[in-house]
């Protein structure tokens, strides 16, 4: 069993957690009871430990909010990063906290399991269809890594027949392929495989390399074609540029005769002088004679001297003009030579690659040697062109060797395919033999755990509805469908009857928690906070004690159990200390919600803890103290009228005064009552007869104190209070014990309670 106990449960900003909340778990016990009217915060508590265990929220499912319930976890106004809810443990603390996307825990190995179970869970598996009802239990029954395996099989499974289909689809086109090849060539051979088979060994290398080898020609020749009419345009420019130098050299000469003699053997020095003259701005003597005289003029004097006649510029544009001209045809002719050189070089090549590549061999070559005469260029160059014919067998290659790729595509497209159907052909029937042993092993393994479950739904129904007419309850597969859960029991003869048919909305309920407890506590309890969130809305009153007594049964076996109700016997019980001490009740009673305050909460107490309590006081209050005794003695001697079976006078709607119950009990019970106080250290026998007696006798007190207002009542002393009250807490300690409770189990010789420290003689009632 685990040790690990609950702490606390810290709650901010978590839908009705408004203001921060906090539950504090009483030490040594496995059971916390939350009592609170309807919208005061408990399911919000339930909320939080799902949250906590299961990273969701389902109080929020099927409300119709759509399928992002996410939205809607935090508080009102309050944003996903504002949620936290943490539960400490005596392991230690786990934090969880949001973001819009993921639910992010602190400290997962100590993040807790638990079940949660809402009433709309219970409707849902009773009166849902069979595939949504699988649903609801599927997460007790753990067999998700089976189904994600046999769900990742059937997904290979459905794969790999679309791709068998897939592959038989394309075995018929490959083969409608390649005998399109085949018609292609005029059906040459009547096997068309083998025939394809044949002409995918031939060398597409070999076409290839011919196809380059074509370019190359091709290359070549384009290099010598047009090569008379570029030695002709090369002409056409020398004769050109001999004209034009002819031409200068005329303007020239003309422009020279025009100069005087002494002008033009004089014009150098005269031109050497000026450039003097630029350089040495300072002049003291003339640079030809040496003399010093006519020194201011000298600079002007020979400037004008050489713009005399307006020659000088038009004699050296018409020199610099020849000279241009000589150089252009100088280059003109060098460019004839380099061009028949280059040209010629080119045929030499043309000629050398044509005979000496074999590739080429089988096309229509020119005739060799071609003419060194360039006037003959155009002659043998026309007669030779066969270029066309050239770029059609190059083509032809190419269109060979795609050919050939192509038919050997298809070929080992049809051999792939082929490899897939026969392959597949024998995998498949493997795969779906193994989806089949798959599925019936997972469902034999969830029947074991149903018909297991089933026995266990029916010992736990049985403790709420004792022979009612129900014979077996049958939980089950549908064998025709996967996912499916049929519930059917066997009621009043009737085999597989629907329970929704015949069972009232109360039986519904406490069948659903019957499942629901049978399946949580299937596996690994003793690791398991289960939350009961208000099961109980339907059952009517005479079968609550037997749910409960069921409950408190089963939750032993659990970490621990949160049981929210708004069921108000519950509550009362409780305060009456008529629920299960022994089992470690932990009460607490939600206040009203508001959404300045959120959730609160107060602890609840006995009444017998009440009546202590104000007993204890300093200044005790007589009137409260004797009504609270009043009160508890009135549901002490109902316990014991009911127990002996006393004679109560009859009244309409069974209602029974104090003076009712007090007198029932009497005679020869009166002088037997007794209890034996069991304890380690020591065994007391208490007379609780004697008790009565005494309380018979000053019984008026409670009327006059503690139940209305007279004069009377001023004119008793306050010790008859007290002392009446401190009698009836005497009778509570003799019955009742603290952990252990009322003494309601029948041994066959006397009444004791769960653990054996109090036993109530006699048995029956002495006649």
């Amino acid at each position: 069993m685990s040790t690990i106990s609950l702490k606390s449960l810290s709650i901010e900003n978590l839908r009705g957690s408004v203001t921060p909340f906090v539950l504090n778990f009483e030490k040594g016990k496995k059971l916390t009871i939350i009592y609170g009217e309807n919208g005061t915060g408990k399911s919000t508590i339930s909320d939080a430990f799902d949250l906590l265990g299961n990273s969701k929220i389902g109080s929020l499912e099927n409300r119709g909010v759509g399928s992002s319930t996410k939205t809607y976890w935090p508080s009102v106004g309050k944003s996903h990063s504002d949620v936290k809810v943490s539960l400490e443990t005596s392991s230690g603390t786990c934090i969880l906290s949001l973001d819009k996307k993921n639910v992010s825990v602190d400290f997962e190995e100590l993040r807790p399991q638990v079940s949660v179970l809402r009433r709309s869970e219970i409707l849902r598996l009773i009166a849902a269809q069979p595939a949504e009802r699988y649903k609801e239990i599927r997460q007790f029954i753990d067999v998700s890594g089976i189904e994600t395996s046999e769900n990742t099989l059937r997904k290979l499974i459905n794969n790999k027949e679309r791709d068998f289909d897939t592959a038989i689809t394309r075995v018929s086109e490959n083969r409608n392929a390649i005998e399109h090849f085949w018609k292609q060539v005029n059906c040459p051979i009547h096997d068309v495989i083998s025939w394809a088979k044949d002409e995918v060994k031939k060398d597409v290398a070999h076409l290839e390399k011919k196809k380059n080898n074509i370019d190359a020609l091709i290359s070549y020749w384009n290099k010598i074609e047009g090569g008379y009419e570029k030695y002709l345009q090369i002409c056409n420019e020398i004769e050109n540029a001999e004209t034009k130098l002819a031409n200068d050299q005329v303007t020239l000469t003309k422009l020279s005769e025009a100069a005087s003699n002494n002008y033009l053997e004089i014009i150098d020095i005269l031109q050497a002088a000026q450039k003097y003259f630029h350089k040495h701005d300072t002049l003291e003597k003339c640079p030809l004679c040496g003399s010093s005289e006519n020194i201011s003029n000298l600079v002007e004097n020979v400037n004008r001297q050489i713009e005399e006649n307006g020659l000088v510029g038009k004699l050296n544009t018409a020199k610099q003009t020849v000279s241009r001209s000589e150089i252009s045809l100088k280059s003109k002719k060098q460019q004839l030579e380099d061009f028949l050189k280059n040209t010629r070089d080119d045929f030499k090549k043309l000629e050398n690659y044509c005979l000496n590549t074999s590739e080429i061999q089988d096309l229509d070559l020119p005739f060799f040697p071609a003419p060194e005469d360039p006037t003959q260029w155009l002659e043998w160059t026309t007669e030779y062109n066969k270029k066309e014919s050239w770029r059609k067998e190059a083509d032809r290659c190419i269109d060979s060797k795609n050919f050939i790729e192509t038919l050997r595509r298809s070929l080992n497209d049809l051999a792939n395919n082929e490899n897939i159907v026969n392959e597949l052909s024998i995998t498949l029937p493997k795969l779906k033999r193994v989806l089949d042993i798959i599925e019936s092993k997972r469902k034999e393994y969830t029947d074991n755990i149903l018909e297991a479950i089933s026995i266990r739904v029916g010992e736990l129904y049985e403790l709420i509805h004792p022979n009612e007419g129900l014979d077996k309850i049958t939980l089950a597969l549908d064998a025709a469908k996967r996912g499916s859960l049929d519930i059917s029991m066997e009621f009043s003869g009737k085999q597989d009857t629907p329970p929704q048919a015949y069972f009232s909305d109360s039986h519904l309920d406490t069948l659903g928690l019957c499942v629901f407890l049978a399946l949580a506590e299937r596996e690994n309890p003793e690791q398991k906070i289960l939350v009961l969130d208000d099961v109980l809305g339907s059952v009517d009153e005479p079968h609550v004690e037997r749910v409960i007594g069921m409950i408190y049964d089963v939750i032993q076996k659990f970490q621990h159990t949160i049981v929210t109700t708004h069921y108000r016997p519950w509550r009362e019980k409780f305060r009456w200390g008529i629920l299960k001490p022994e089992q470690g009740c932990q009460f607490v009673e939600l206040k009203h919600w508001s959404l300045d305050n959120g959730m609160a909460l107060t602890g609840s107490i006995t009444e017998i803890v009440r009546l202590k309590n104000l007993l204890a006081d300093s200044d005790p209050d007589i009137q409260s103290i004797t009504g609270k005794a009043g009160v508890i003695l009135e549901a002490l001697l109902d316990f014991l009228t009911i127990k002996y079976a006393c004679a109560v006078p009859r009244k309409v709607g069974n209602t029974y005064v104090l003076s009712d119950l007090l007198g029932a009990v009497n005679g020869k019970l009166l002088r037997e009552l007794k209890v034996e106080k069991i304890s380690e250290q020591n065994n007391e026998e208490i007379q609780i007869g004697e008790i009565l007696k005494e309380i018979q006798q000053i019984a008026q007190t409670r009327n006059v104190i503690g139940a209305h207002f007279n004069e009377l009542s001023f004119n008793l002393y306050p010790q008859d209070g007290l002392r009446f009250a401190k009698l009836v807490e005497q009778l509570c300690d003799a019955l009742i014990c603290p952990d252990y409770g009322w003494p309601n189990k029948d041994t066959g010789s006397y009444w004791k309670n769960g653990g054996d420290t109090r036993r109530l003689h006699p048995l029956k009632k002495p006649s």
